[in-house]
């Protein structure tokens, strides 16, 4: 499995989705792929099956089918004067959790979607609720960009692993991807007091994963102060996760790893379902 081949940007045309639209362009640039672009719209009935002679009676919903679709003409022709492949998509009544089938549909094999992480202090924040359906549902990898630093730049990309062989092989398709966009990868183990790794064990993982060229040992006492910690001394520009799926009541009650970095930082989180 590659990543990066055909790229689905979800855009609400919102400030924070023009952060994830320029770092879907910078990424497709330079692996030289497809991308569709895709917009949901809220409609008061569904417009699918509407009767064309009945949509005259909806004038605020033409309209704002209308400015959509201008909106979107002006994402593709921003990719297009790129040099990018890029078609777009309007969808109506569509939830969050209906993207997968979307992604299985198209073929897509990267979401990228921008998330404002809502409002609160740094410690109370809640992930939005589209990025975080997103992240739970899709089995891509989902990229969610929060803020925009000028033209975005990848060129470091920290890991955080477990180092064992069920993230082995998203290591590798991220390894594929790193290399064509010309960055470097950082692998980052976080040893807590509650998953505590003595030494041993951790160079046994360490070499059975392959890689031992670019590694970080951070000692936290739980994996988010690790990653603040991570922030301060290696400054990744994109920070990785590759998590397992939950199920039920612990979804709510215990959010993953991946949706806490979502929820607490501002650098853009790579997400693999594994």
């Amino acid at each position: 499995m590659k990543i990066g081949a055909k790229v689905l940007l979800l855009t609400d045309f919102s400030q924070v989705s023009g952060y994830a639209t320029d770092y879907a362009l910078e990424i497709a640039s330079k692996l030289k792929a497809k991308v569709e672009i895709l917009h949901i719209l809220n409609t008061p009935v569904d417009w699918v099956k509407l009767a064309k002679e009945k949509e005259q009676y909806y004038p605020e919903t033409l309209r704002a089918i209308g400015s959509a679709k201008s909106k979107l003409n002006s994402v593709v022709e921003k990719f297009q004067r790129a040099g990018v492949t890029t078609t777009s998509s309007l969808v109506f009544n569509f939830g969050p959790e209906n993207v997968q089938d979307h992604v299985q549909k198209a073929g897509s094999d990267l979401v990228i979607m921008g998330s404002s992480g809502l409002q609160g202090s740094k410690s109370f924040r809640v992930i939005g609720s589209n990025a975080q359906r997103v992240l739970r549902n899709v089995k891509v990898p989902v990229l969610v960009v929060k803020k925009g630093n000028g033209k975005p730049e990848i060129k470091t990309i920290a890991f955080a692993t477990t180092l064992l062989e069920n993230q082995k092989k998203s290591f590798l398709i991220l390894k594929e991807f790193a290399a064509l966009l010309g960055a470097k990868i950082n692998l980052v183990f976080i040893n807590t007091p509650y998953n505590f790794v003595e030494t041993e064990e951790f160079e046994k993982r360490l070499e059975k994963f392959g890689n031992t060229e670019d590694v970080t040992l951070i000692n936290a006492l739980d994996l988010e102060l690790g990653i603040i910690f991570l922030e301060k001394k290696n400054r990744p520009d994109v920070i990785v996760t590759a998590k397992t799926e939950k199920f039920g009541v612990s979804r709510i009650i215990d959010p993953s790893f991946t949706e806490n970095l979502v929820r607490m930082y501002d650098l853009p989180v790579l997400s693999f379902h594994i």
